[in-house]
């Protein structure tokens, strides 16, 4: 991983295959965090249903990056989540108001396309920045797994 400074902030970029894992380990927690915290919110039968299998696939994808993160650098998975990939705000949970309020089964279905879409776009701008072939491989792995769950949600609608 490399740092720079410019005009528009603080860039981080060139990531490893160990901190791509866990730049992905990152976005899959806090997807689990907002797909609980919003299951919280929610009354109606089915658009409980497909958070609980958005939360489901996250979780799922949470075990993925960890087995390949434990492969890549075993001592990761003991650390204590304050990094510099931890606390880097990527974006993708953080929506307008009017997005994150999925009151029937097609809002619903469309706040996971949504989440989806963005997250491959960080992904994908990730793997632009990123020289090293081992990184952009896992990248590309994770990448695939995002793109899968996107178009599971599509045929939803």
């Amino acid at each position: 991983m490399k740092v720079r400074s410019t005009d528009e902030g603080i860039q981080i970029y060139d990531f490893n295959a160990a901190e791509a894992l866990k730049i992905a380990r990152k976005l899959e927690r806090e997807g689990i965090k907002f797909y609980k915290e919003f299951l919280e919110t929610v009354e109606d039968p089915k658009v409980k249903e497909v958070l609980l299998y958005l939360l489901d696939e996250e979780m799922e994808h949470l075990k993925l990056f960890e087995k390949m993160l434990e492969r890549e650098d075993p001592e990761s998975l003991d650390d204590d989540g304050e990094g510099v990939l931890d606390v880097v705000d990527d974006g993708v949970y953080t929506l307008p108001k009017s997005e994150a309020l999925a009151t029937d089964l097609d809002e619903a279905i469309q706040l996971g396309i949504n989440i989806e879409k963005r997250s491959l776009s960080f992904y994908l701008e990730i793997v632009k920045h990123t020289k090293s072939e081992e990184g952009k491989n896992v990248l590309k792995i994770i990448i695939g797994e995002e793109k899968n769950h996107w178009e599971e949600l599509k045929r939803l609608i």
